[in-house]
């Protein structure tokens, strides 16, 4: 029986643990999608099962007021939908890209019913679920007992190792999420986020000028320790396997 982890999740690894026939049936169901920051994966209440490729999506619900509540946020490596699987229809959360991604989406039905019947399925899924619902509840503690910017810096950090590019001061990003996700994620005001933004500058964790950041690969990690936010983070970043490239004009002068 295999065991999968969140964080290190390959798709095809996957597949490799089921019958050839399922393994026909998920790959030739299987429909790619690239999505924008901003778009929609799946409205409320539409379910969805799918694997995320690259990128960053938001599971929401509107209150009865019309705020956004958020529910969770999948990453690269990770499933959307498991939890709806044996939840009714329309407690499927809205699906949304807050940066920039790529997903493999099946049809909700085929899912289901394929999970009903193959065994070994059913295992992995629920072994990605109990992941799912032991980090999603490490993570409220963390975003109990760590401050503001301690937060916001690691979900820079975690993005920059995910799509950074190499530069001489650490990982160049074209940031993709708004202040408002960056403020729903956080659980605060947009103003605090503004705020942390600058603190992070200020103790050299980051270069910023407009949206071209660049994350400071040694300091961020020892920043992120020192503020017990180090959770799901290497402690080095390991950037040899990556090419070199020049960051945006506008942070050159700097870099």
């Amino acid at each position: 029986m295999h065991t999968w982890s969140l964080s290190a999740l390959d798709i095809n690894r996957l597949l490799e643990c089921l019958s050839p026939s399922v393994q026909e049936i998920l790959k030739a169901q299987g429909r790619y999608k690239t999505l924008r920051t901003g778009e929609m994966a799946s409205s409320m209440g539409e379910p969805l099962v799918a694997y995320v490729h690259k990128g960053w999506f938001k599971l929401m619900r509107f209150t009865e007021y019309g705020d956004e509540q958020l529910i969770a946020v999948r990453r690269k490596g990770s499933f959307i939908g498991l939890e709806t699987l044996t939840h009714p229809r329309n407690a499927a959360p809205e699906v949304v890209a807050i940066a920039p991604g790529e997903i493999t989406v099946w049809p909700f039905e085929l899912v289901q019913d394929l999970v009903e019947r193959e065994l070994e399925l059913t295992r992995c899924f629920l072994h990605l679920l109990a992941d799912q619902i032991e980090e999603e509840s490490n993570l409220r503690y963390l975003n109990q007992s760590t401050r503001v910017p301690a937060r916001l810096a690691r979900v820079l950090y975690l993005y920059a190792l995910e799509e950074g590019q190499p530069t001489k001061k650490g990982l160049y990003i074209r940031m993709p999420f708004t202040q408002y996700d960056l403020a729903l994620l956080l659980g605060v005001r947009r103003e605090t986020v503004s705020l942390s933004l600058t603190e992070l500058e200020c103790e050299g964790v980051i270069q910023r000028t407009g949206k071209d950041v660049v994350v400071d690969t040694e300091r961020m990690p020892r920043f992120l320790a020192s503020e017990g936010a180090l959770y799901g983070c290497p402690k080095t970043a390991d950037l040899s396997s990556r090419i070199p490239v020049a960051a945006s004009s506008r942070l050159a002068v700097n870099i």
